[in-house]
């Protein structure tokens, strides 16, 4: 097959699609929605080997409000469970888009306490759910208004948010066709998140700042090539819809 020649000869460099090179969106509760998306410029070959580092944290999003008097500390309760996660700091908290302390978190009873010196403040709570939410990972060709796309990897967060990703490391585990492993230009890298909480990489602007999900985890490993490898795209999309040579 030529194309698995020209593959070869290619040059490919390791490293990794990093969460700031995506675009990010907000998911909606209940529905799975694409939150990171990223349209390649160049071809891009996803790694799977024991030294590859595939990361991913994706933290619940709420706001909150604090009364009207100032230096009252408050209790906040969560909508859903916490939990701490041994991969990334499980709970971040900004008040008007500045990054602020908790007086204390429970993670029993899914609450915080804060104690503001202003009044009627916007608090933005990042933190790793421990309600079960599925991932998927997919590439996605162009045209056909998004419909020829293929799972490149499944996970369910109860085991993404409770694993030591250094230590027990998560493989994608290619092992549908030679080809699944690689995406070419103008291909989409997207991930897609169906959980009962909001995921957000990032809260409305503020009054000091843009409030960021400093906790989130995105990190896909790749080798990238600057070459132009001919044929790539229309071999891999016959890959993808099953009509191989």
């Amino acid at each position: 097959m030529a194309i698995k020649h020209k593959l070869k000869s290619a040059s490919w460099v390791p490293g990794s699609v990093s969460l700031r090179e995506f675009e990010t969106q907000a998911a909606t509760p209940g529905e799975a929605s694409v939150v990171a998306e990223i349209q390649l410029g160049r071809p891009l070959q996803l790694r799977d080997d024991p030294d590859s580092e595939l990361r991913v944290v994706l933290p619940a999003h709420e706001h909150r409000t604090t009364n009207g008097t100032a230096d009252d500390q408050e209790t906040f309760e969560l909508d859903h469970n916490l939990i701490e996660c041994p991969t990334t700091e499980s709970f971040v908290l900004y008040e008007d888009g500045a990054i602020v302390k908790p007086d204390s978190v429970d993670y029993d009873a899914n609450s915080f306490d804060y104690t503001s010196s202003g009044t009627e403040t916007d608090l933005d709570v990042f933190y790793v759910p421990r309600d079960p939410a599925a991932v998927e990972i997919r590439k996605t060709a162009p045209g056909a208004g998004g419909k020829v796309n293929q799972t490149l990897k499944e996970a369910q967060t109860a085991i993404l948010h409770t694993r030591d990703q250094a230590q027990q490391e998560i493989r994608f585990g290619f092992d549908r066709t030679p080809l699944q492993p690689y995406l070419p230009r103008k291909f989409r890298l997207q991930v897609v998140v169906d959980a009962p909480y909001k995921v957000a990489f990032e809260a409305p602007e503020r009054a000091n700042g843009t409030p960021r999900a400093r906790n989130a985890l995105l990190s896909l490993p790749r080798f990238q090539t600057e070459a132009r490898i001919d044929g790539l795209g229309a071999a891999v999309k016959q890959d993808m819809i099953g009509v191989r040579g």
